[in-house]
């Protein structure tokens, strides 16, 4: 398989400059379960800006201060652009908060600005929350950046499926229980144990980190195009998520996955919760938002150390990139508010498909006509 790579220039003013490299290789081999993802040539070749302590602080406030003249304009989210473009600069890592900053500072118009913030809104907020049919993902205004989108596609391999073992897997590395509560899997402690007395139980499920819903899309040139331009943008926002190889063939590797009693994983989803990592390897943080249930919150630990069980050695832990990049996206969209719009447009849309069924166009004009269109047009940017 020919694989077209590409390489951002070092030249910090000038990362729309992109070097493309097209070097022969072979399929990767099918990895086996229990063995670390490994990137493609064309990820992990990638690099990002050089000398970026030095530069930094002056294109963040270059970047701010564009920001800071946009004018809303009867655009859907105007009221969100400004913090939410503020948040990614404040909250991405190095690499990914330098490529926001510059998509900024060249926005000529306050139009592209609009379309720099409604990439990343279709483009990572919504998919990281959307954890069913992926949206159709807006494009940059940057030329540069949709040629990198041709690139991403030829990586991509087939829409992956769900898989069923993925949960068990998960369970028998964290020891049948979840990494947070502690509480023994409901399954286990039945089925396994005898249900004895005196032990915390609870329903848990296999979390993936990064949704499963990047690897999966209808079998279609359009859906297939809108995951290459979801993967960009993970990719340019989380360079290291990019170096470690996380793909639609891997999205199932342990290394994205956790176990979470059912409520959690839920909370976890519309990232309520997350785990920050600290300097101590394989030890977290929990940071819980103010969304998050507070009566949880005062039972729940504030740290965590993951551990594979004794048994399960050969099984990798939670990767620290990808619940760092989980960790970032749950401050921006917590800091933005996007967090809560999304929610609140999914959950209206779901309320809206489940009372379609019984939904009549009354005649003395009593039907909400701009509530369906409203939701037929959220639906199209969900998907």
């Amino acid at each position: 398989m020919t694989l077209c790579l590409y390489l951002i220039s070092p030249c910090l003013g000038n990362d729309q400059h992109l070097h493309l490299l097209r070097p022969q290789l072979e399929k990767s081999p099918r990895k086996t379960k229990g063995s670390p993802p490994q990137p493609h040539k064309s990820l992990s070749n990638m690099s990002t800006d050089v000398e970026l302590d030095k530069s930094w602080p002056l294109l963040a406030e270059k970047g701010r201060e564009r920001i800071a003249r946009y004018q809303p304009h009867d655009r859907h989210f105007d009221e969100q652009v400004q913090s939410s473009l503020n948040a990614f600069i404040d909250w991405l890592p190095e690499g990914g908060r330098e490529s926001i900053a510059r998509d900024c500072i060249k926005a000529t118009t306050d139009d592209d600005l609009y379309q720099v913030f409604e990439n990343l809104f279709t483009g990572l907020a919504i998919p990281m929350q959307a954890r069913s049919k992926p949206p159709s993902v807006k494009d940059s205004p940057h030329p540069y950046r949709r040629d990198n989108v041709e690139t991403i596609a030829g990586i991509l391999d087939k829409s992956n499926s769900r898989e069923h073992d993925f949960h068990s897997r998960c369970l028998q590395r964290d020891s049948y229980k979840c990494v947070i509560t502690g509480e023994i899997d409901f399954d286990y402690w039945k089925r396994k144990l005898g249900k004895p007395d005196g032990i915390a139980f609870s329903p848990t499920e296999g979390a993936h980190i990064i949704p499963f819903s990047y690897a999966s899309w209808e079998n279609s040139k359009t859906s297939s195009h809108d995951r290459a331009k979801a993967w960009e943008v993970l990719y340019r926002c989380f360079p290291q998520v990019r170096r470690a190889g996380l793909i639609v063939n891997n999205i199932h590797d342990l290394s994205n996955g956790l176990t979470l009693r059912r409520s959690i994983h839920d909370e976890f989803g519309k990232f309520h919760i997350a785990l920050k990592p600290t300097e101590i390897p394989n030890k977290y943080e929990v940071k819980y938002f103010d969304s998050f249930p507070l009566s949880d919150r005062r039972l729940l630990p504030e740290s965590i150390e993951l551990k594979q069980a004794k048994d399960a050695q050969r099984l990798d832990l939670p990767d620290r990139v990808l619940l760092d990049c989980h960790y970032r996206l749950a401050e921006i969209l917590n800091a933005s508010g996007l967090g809560y719009i999304i929610e609140q447009h999914i959950r209206r849309w779901k309320n809206l498909k489940v009372n379609t069924y019984n939904a009549v166009i009354r005649e003395d004009g009593g039907s909400d006509i701009g509530e369906f269109l409203h939701a037929g047009l959220w639906q199209h940017v969900m998907g």
